[in-house]
């Protein structure tokens, strides 16, 4: 019984403890060299982009994200990135974090620690249906869009 129990706690806890997957017959798109690490910051060379290094909730340790994500509706989540002095990224910022080599997490797993599979907040609203908005598993990598008043986790960006 101790053992199922334990295997359902790390089975619906929303991380990915097992080891990432990647394809090693494909080149990574987002290589540690990539990124310049500050702390709780992660620098995107390529996008200039300055980066939460964990998802909001989360506190950097120093080697790790510590503490459970919360997630929000998306006006929350525009409300606590304002309430920081961040942004919610938009779908094309937030995808540009997406390694498509790798998966389970679809993430630089060196640089954004214990990333859920929870979708993440954008600022981009869907064309066709303002109730929706885009959103990114990195469990997959895939945007997906879904209704503003569900709940997501949220990783802020900023301009330098």
């Amino acid at each position: 019984m101790k053992v199922f129990v334990l295997c359902f706690m790390v089975a619906c806890s929303g991380y990915s403890h097992a080891q990432q997957i990647c394809h090693s017959q494909l080149t990574k798109n987002t290589p540690d060299a990539r990124y310049q690490a500050n702390g709780s910051e992660i620098k995107d060379n390529q996008t200039n982009l300055i980066w939460q290094r964990c998802a909001l909730g989360q506190t950097w340790s120093g080697t790790t994200c510590t503490g459970l994500e919360k997630t929000y509706t998306w006006e929350n989540a525009l409300q606590a990135a304002k309430q920081t002095g961040w942004r919610l990224p938009n779908i094309k910022e937030l995808k540009s974090l997406v390694e498509t080599a790798c998966y389970d997490p679809a993430i630089n797993s060196n640089m954004f620690k214990e990333v859920s599979s929870n979708s993440y907040w954008t600022s981009s609203t869907l064309a066709e249906d303002a109730r929706n908005a885009w959103t990114v598993k990195f469990d997959d990598g895939i945007a997906r869009y879904i209704n503003k008043t569900d709940n997501a986790a949220t990783r802020l960006v900023r301009n330098p």
